[in-house]
């Protein structure tokens, strides 16, 4: 059997909020509006060892919010093989520790909201590395507005006479 690319070695749920809204007309079907993000952490002793947190929210509809809103993080902790490249580690931590750590949570906030008025909540399957790519964008943009602007005046070149 081959090594895996990179290994769950333990996770915490640190925020699960979940709380139903009773919709105030009748609906066959609620939208989800899902929110991503995530930080990760390299072991400052063994570039091998990662911490990956991974938050999800429900995005209010307004005006009238209705169904699950939620907001949630777990953290996992993640070892990869001494062959991995920090390039190869980089993606995957993203990638597949995401992919990872949602499908905790699926099964997290099915069992929890198994007692609610309405069916227990299936998260929506998802494209993982769509949403690595949407939030790295997201952050690219953001430091791109945050960055100053050239705004640097030419600089006029003043002779200085000095006394003779």
């Amino acid at each position: 059997m081959s090594q895996p690319v990179c290994h769950l070695e333990e996770f915490y749920l640190t925020r699960v909020n979940v709380t139903w809204v009773e919709p105030s007309v009748e609906v066959n079907e609620l939208d989800l509006n899902l929110a991503f993000d995530y930080s990760v952490f390299r072991h400052k002793d063994d570039p091998l060892r990662y911490r990956l947190t991974l938050r999800l929210s429900s995005v209010p509809q307004a005006p009238d919010p209705m169904g699950y809103q939620m907001d949630c993080e777990i953290s996992g902790f993640f070892r990869f093989p001494e062959d991995s490249t920090e390039p190869k580690r980089e993606y995957l931590i993203r990638v597949n520790g995401c992919t990872i750590l949602y499908g905790i949570l699926r099964g997290q906030f099915a069992g929890i909201t198994g007692s609610f008025p309405n069916r227990p909540l299936l998260l929506p399957t998802v494209m993982m590395e769509d949403v690595v790519k949407e939030i790295e964008a997201k952050r690219a943009a953001s430091i791109s507005e945050k960055a100053p602007k050239n705004t640097a005046k030419k600089a006029t070149k003043k002779s200085s006479k000095r006394p003779k």
